[in-house]
């Protein structure tokens, strides 16, 4: 049984080099990396879980009712803020 995979590389490939030098990072409207655009992500998704974690209490209150309505609307504050943010920089 002959041995193919020796073959199967050319010995005399030629390598083509790359340059040294990177383009600076274009910023999107997916650019999660800035620190208040990850602030306001952390703000909104802590928001969410409060609610949540209120609302899955077996023993909830018409108190616990409401403060869960007033987190899940922080939530939708800071979401807003985030959209905001991220179309702004799109269009600057």
């Amino acid at each position: 049984m002959a041995d193919t995979t020796a073959t199967a590389v050319r010995p005399s490939a030629h390598v083509i080099t790359l340059a040294g030098r990177r383009a600076a990072p274009i910023k999107s409207a997916l650019d999660t990396t800035d620190r208040d655009t990850i602030a306001l992500h952390v703000q909104a998704e802590n928001a969410l879980s409060m609610a949540l974690s209120m609302l899955r209490n077996p023993v909830g209150t018409a108190a616990d009712l409401e403060r869960a309505t007033a987190r899940v609307c922080r939530a939708a504050t800071m979401l807003k803020r985030l959209s905001a943010a991220q179309v702004k920089e799109v269009a600057a």
